[in-house]
């Protein structure tokens, strides 16, 4: 008959004293990984019956997760509550945490939330020293790589042609003007927001940057000053500027990128040049 279940301090990084180790030297305790990098021990009271689903009995139960895991409280358990959490936690000093001394002198703050099997919750603030999973600049940089631009083509006015000393309006054909989204672990979202596009016309005056605009307008203007042979190669790209969030809230890390490129798009351009005859 199970009695008590003692969560190990890998499974949640906290600085337990005693209670994990204690479990370990119980002949009574059983360690049982739920995941990877994450244990319980599943612990009897002396004299009751042990549980024949522990690793040699022949049932099951013991060897899965010991709680019902469900978004958002799908991380981990914590005996048979639910849990999710920060660890590190992006507030390193919190209040709930003033006046508690550090464990040691490398423990950092951490979070977590849980729900009961009653359906009732609660959160806590503690002491870690061992990170759970990803750290949040991986967890960062993998919701930065989740990020995709839109496809798009290099628009320009006059759509057939355009003269030398004449005004070229560029804008990005097709795409989308809306923020772009991307995932990570722990909670963490980059999210792209439309900064603006750049135009390399291609007749080697070079790169200028503009207002991300999607539609013909003359927000994005270039001028040819000599005529193409046959054909200019112009290119443009759009960028975006990145920021971060962790469960809704503004999350930053030194060394976070802040802006993504999409790739360089091009287009042939023809120019000609227009010769006057003045009569008298």
């Amino acid at each position: 008959m199970l009695t008590r279940l003692v969560v190990g301090a890998v499974l949640a990084g906290a600085a337990l004293v005693g209670t994990a180790a204690t479990a370990a030297a119980d002949p009574n305790c059983r360690e049982v990984e739920i995941a990877p990098g994450r244990v319980i021990y599943v612990c009897d009271e002396p004299g009751q019956p042990g549980n024949p689903g522990g690793p040699g009995g022949g049932g099951g139960g013991a060897g899965g997760p010991s709680c019902d895991l469900r978004a958002p409280y799908d991380e981990f358990c914590r005996g048979q509550d639910a849990c999710w959490g920060n660890n590190p936690a992006a507030v390193q000093d919190p209040t709930a945490l003033q006046g508690t001394p550090k464990p040691s002198e490398d423990a950092y703050a951490a979070y977590r939330a849980c729900i009961r099997p009653d359906g009732s919750t609660y959160d806590e603030w503690y002491w870690a020293t061992e990170p759970e999973g990803p750290t949040p600049a991986e967890a960062a940089q993998q919701a930065f790589g989740a990020l995709v631009t839109p496809p798009f083509t290099p628009a320009f006015n006059p759509r057939d042609r355009t003269l030398v000393n004449l005004e070229t309006w560029w804008w990005a054909g097709g795409a989308t003007g809306g923020e772009i989204v991307g995932t990570g672990a722990l909670g963490i979202r980059a999210i792209g927001g439309p900064d603006r596009i750049e135009v390399d016309p291609g007749d080697g005056s070079g790169t200028i940057s503009c207002a991300f605009t999607t539609r013909r307008g003359d927000d994005c203007v270039t001028i040819y000053r000599r005529a193409s042979r046959p054909t200019y190669e112009a290119r443009m790209r759009l960028v975006y500027a990145v920021r971060f969030e962790q469960n809704g809230a503004p999350f930053s890390l030194p060394g976070l990128p802040t802006e993504l490129a999409s790739p360089w798009e091009s287009t042939a351009v023809d120019v000609d040049e227009v010769q006057s005859v003045v009569r008298p």
